[in-house]
């Protein structure tokens, strides 16, 4: 798939980190090209419950399953590969060597794992949706069906056509998907159309339906004996990744690095068509709501997308501008979480901030401003260029690098008034909000226009937060 791609080369930068550090260990999960290889794989992942439509509240709680998944199999790779790490006599492999060893990971883990992940995840965020949308009444019991071709597993031919209420115990435990790369689903069937089956009968079927003893002795298939619309969970609790050494330090880990992702985000996403990289929030140190509408508290806060540092909340809201342009929609969450992320860690005091704006400052004062002025040029013709195409996607690029401009010198740019940037802080608020855009959204006019700044921007926030 082609979404693979991005899995792909965040593996080769994690394990090339990998080397480079000589080891491994749990609370290593937090180091940005970790954090990247979780990211990737969780916009695969995403992609499988995008299309359903779910209730927000089981929605929150399904991505946030696949985030710790995402999470864990990121950690199980790197545990396996760090064992790699040394030949027999104890000594550090040369890369090479490491890279050749560790390419059946690369490929079992982010081509042939990770396709039955996303396949299982397709199939039971659609059941947790369907089971979201059961029937109260008594008018209709539940069904079990098989895809009904010679590709179904005979132990789950035998469930075919199980029909009970929805209130029997049958479906706490076997309601599909059963296996990876299980099909089959669940229907509601009214009472009178089919006879009740026995459900003592039923139980014992599901069980050997998910009952495979492995060499070990251990059931292979029990981990599949969950229902992902009761337990709110897309992969089965205890799935592989989970029993793998270190599994619990880094849920704990991963579970606190999504504690402050905002629960409207889904609703903003899933309107909009857009995924947003989560791992923004782990660099919030408290929880900052996110509206779509000025909180009745403050209905006169402001118009427009903000974030409010009086009352730590973001507002953004789902208008035209947004449904307009894709990367705007996107890079105004990692803009508006800037600002707040700002606001938590002070960056607007950061000598790294505050030394990359002068080193540009300088730069383009030179020959009385000739590069602020050249810049600007460029700028406003790409805008009147991209302005009669209605391109909107390149007229937001196009604003954030003037905005950009007009925070290192207001004679220059557009976007904020003179006025806003002659007060204290603003200058650097902006040009850090801005950096949170190039790193999480990327900016094409950005990289064309200042490349070597464009660079230090995407840089910085790593530094930055390295020595936090």
């Amino acid at each position: 798939m082609p979404e693979f791609k991005g899995v792909l080369n965040a593996f080769k930068k994690a394990f090339k980190h990998l080397y480079t550090k000589g080891s491994y260990q749990p609370e290593d999960i937090k180091t940005i090209p970790y954090q990247n290889l979780t990211n990737e794989i969780y916009k695969v992942l995403d992609l499988a419950i995008k299309e359903n439509d779910i209730p927000p509240v089981m929605l929150s709680k399904l991505k946030k399953d696949i985030f710790i998944f995402s999470g864990l199999k990121t950690h199980a790779e790197l545990l396996e590969a760090s064992k790699m790490l040394l030949d027999v006599n104890g000594h550090i492999k040369s890369f090479h060597a490491f890279a050749k060893d560790i390419e059946k990971i690369m490929d079992n883990y982010n081509n042939n794992y990770l396709y039955a992940e996303y396949q299982f995840a397709i199939t039971s965020s659609q059941m947790a949706a369907k089971w979201a949308e059961l029937d109260d009444t008594e008018r209709y019991n539940l069904q079990y069906r098989t895809a009904g071709d010679n590709k179904v597993r005979k132990e789950h031919k035998e469930l075919n056509k199980i029909t009970l209420p929805k209130s029997d115990p049958f479906w706490v435990e076997y309601y599909p998907p059963n296996a990876w790369n299980c099909r089959c689903v669940a229907v509601e069937v009214l009472v009178d159309k089919y006879s009740v089956s026995d459900s003592e009968k039923a139980l014992n079927l599901g069980k050997k339906a998910t009952t495979q003893i492995n060499k070990d002795g251990k059931n292979k298939l029990k981990l599949f004996r969950f229902n992902p619309g009761i337990q709110f969970k897309v992969f089965p609790p205890n799935h592989p990744y989970t029993k793998v050494e270190g599994a619990n330090e880094v849920k704990k880990i991963l579970e606190e690095n999504i504690k402050y992702i905002p629960d409207s985000l889904n609703e903003y996403e899933k309107t909009l068509n857009i995924t947003i990289d989560k791992t923004i929030f782990n660099k919030l140190n408290r929880e900052t709501p996110l509206y779509f509408k000025n909180p009745k508290e403050h209905a006169n806060a402001g118009s427009g997308a903000y974030y409010s540092p009086s009352y730590n909340f973001v507002k953004i809201p789902i208008d035209e501008r947004r449904k307009k342009s894709k990367w705007y929609s996107t890079a105004v969450i990692y803009h508006e979480y800037g600002h707040a992320i700002d606001n938590h860690h002070d960056l607007t005091s950061n000598i790294l901030i505050r030394n990359l704006m002068d080193k540009y400052i300088t730069s383009f004062s030179k020959n009385k401003n000739q590069e602020f002025k050249t810049i600007d040029q460029r700028l406003k013709n790409f805008l009147h260029y991209y302005l009669r195409r209605k391109n909107y996607d390149m007229l937001e690029k196009i604003g954030a690098c003037l905005d950009t401009l007009m925070a290192l010198n207001s004679n220059f740019g557009a976007g904020h008034t003179k006025e806003y940037f002659v007060l204290e802080g603003k200058k650097e608020a902006e040009f850090i909000a801005h950096i949170f855009e190039n790193k999480y959204a990327g900016n094409e006019v950005f990289k064309k226009v200042m490349p070597e700044l464009y660079e230090e921007t995407i840089n910085i926030l790593d530094k930055i937060f390295k020595l936090k």
